[in-house]
């Protein structure tokens, strides 16, 4: 080995560092929603393949220095790895997390310790500084080994969001693991030729160090276009701020601790010349949220149609309760497989408010965005006996339910080209709901994606046919 290989394996362990620490920087701004933004897949994948570039020529130089317990486990410690980048992806994919999520995790993290072990008590443990990376990787995995006995015992909401809080710290230490391998092949490096013996190898050498190159451009390229649309997101995030907090403004705070001892905040909004002798119906507007579990403001972002309903004009024209839960990081209103759930809380809280003075147990309507819609969907399917009417915008569920949402009036729409969220999601459900005997409408925007709420929001007579729904 020469000092071209051992500078070749830095490069490449300097990229890794790279576009770890750019993953880590990006997730501390956005937390969890960084992992939903268009290019986040793509810098997944090219971030994945650098990596496995880079762990074939630690491998490489593991086995002919003859650290043959390192070498297998490494190799084992990259097919694991593989396998669960697979899972990752399938789970970013579809937007629900995949069975095998956990379980992977679990074998990779196991792995990583026994590689760790092989690093420290092996014969590669005479070298200092890969004796430092053995014992530094069991340091990192430890907090993840105890994120996966704590989300084994409780897999609350809670339990989600708080690990959340500390995820970005792990990764920024994980990110910096390859810096102990640079130390070692620095130190290997001293003292060797800096060239080939031949043209030829020579030759090879400069390709290999033409591919590292550019794979660090396409680190640097992919980097950039998530850096830009992660800024883009949290601009427009703190636009959505402004007006959430004049949504939330205009609400009645609220807690509810529902049977089970758990916590749900909501904002509730009464009618307007609210007359506790008339009766209003109940508008459940659920929110994409999602936020940090301490900002109950943002956790109201993406609660559409109550700020639209709860503006003068709409207040006079729909006089009704508005109904807002709050969204947990970490959480959301089911119908997402895999995904965390406080429906049967909210479903709780909204029968609490059957004691106000006025309010119309018989016209209860659901509606929402994204994860939103799926919550519409999955609202109407677990309790069809809460709803008279829905409005899933963008959204999906389980067909094999949806004969018992039969009864509800329902007018789904999505957009034909959405990215976010398959329009399959939303032509399922009518389909199965057709099949059971039900007359949902559905309306379909050509060529349009994900952001279509303008669209349904001026859907001629919708929001009249929506206040027109009653149960039996």
């Amino acid at each position: 080995m020469t000092k071209r290989f051992y500078n070749l394996i830095n490069l490449l362990l300097g990229i890794v560092i790279f576009a770890g620490l750019i993953q880590t920087a990006l997730r501390f701004v956005l937390g969890s929603s960084l992992f939903v933004q268009g290019s986040f897949l793509t810098f997944f994948v090219v971030e994945m393949g650098v990596s496995l570039f880079m762990t074939a020529f630690v491998m490489k130089y593991y086995w002919l220095k003859q650290y043959k317990p390192v070498f297998f486990t490494a190799g084992l410690l990259v097919l694991c790895s593989l396998i669960h980048a697979g899972i990752i992806y399938s789970t970013l994919s579809n937007l629900q997390q995949h069975p095998l999520y956990l379980t992977t995790l679990q074998i990779q993290v196991a792995v990583s310790l026994l590689y760790g072990l092989c690093l420290i008590f092996s014969n590669s443990g005479k070298r200092f500084w890969l004796r430092t990376a053995g014992i530094y990787l069991i340091i990192i995995s430890l907090p993840t080994v105890l994120s996966i006995i704590w989300l084994l015992q409780d897999q609350s909401v809670q339990t989600a969001a708080a690990i959340e809080q500390f995820a970005p710290w792990v990764g920024l230490f994980a990110s910096l693991s390859p810096i102990f391998l640079i130390l070692n092949f620095r130190d290997e490096a001293r003292g060797l030729e800096e060239h080939p013996n031949t043209p030829a190898a020579n030759s090879f050498s400069e390709q290999w160090y033409v591919l590292a190159i550019i794979m660090g451009l396409a680190v640097f390229a992919v980097g950039f276009k998530l850096a830009h649309d992660a800024y883009w997101s949290r601009h427009w995030g703190d636009q959505n701020f402004k007006q959430t907090k004049e949504l939330a403004d205009k609400f009645e705070a609220r807690v509810f601790v529902g049977s089970k001892g758990d916590t749900l905040y909501y904002r509730l909004l009464k009618p307007l010349n609210y007359d506790t002798t008339k009766k209003y119906p109940l508008l459940v507007s659920l929110p994409y949220g999602g936020q940090p579990g301490t900002d109950k403001i943002r956790q109201l972002e993406g609660a559409a149609a109550a700020e639209l309903l709860s503006s003068k004009e709409n207040r006079e024209k729909y006089p009704a309760f508005i109904f807002v839960p709050n969204c947990p990081a970490g959480s959301g209103w089911g119908g997402i497989p895999g995904y965390p759930s406080v429906d049967s809380l909210v479903y709780e809280a909204i029968t609490s408010l059957n004691s106000e003075p006025g309010l119309d147990v018989k016209r209860r309507y659901v509606t929402g965005i994204s994860r939103g819609g799926y919550g519409a969907w999955n609202f109407i399917s677990k309790r069809p006996d809460l709803f008279a009417a829905a409005i899933p915008v963008c959204g999906g569920g389980d067909p094999s339910f949806a004969a018992r949402a039969v009864d509800v009036a329902v007018w789904a729409f999505h957009g034909e080209d959405d990215k976010n969220v398959p329009v399959s999601g939303s032509r399922e459900m009518i389909k199965a709901i057709e099949k059971a005997g039900g007359h949902p409408k559905y309306t379909e925007f050509a060529n349009e994606g994900h952001n279509i709420w303008y669209q349904t929001s001026i859907t001629p007579g919708l929001w009249d046919w929506l206040f027109a729904q009653q149960q039996d």
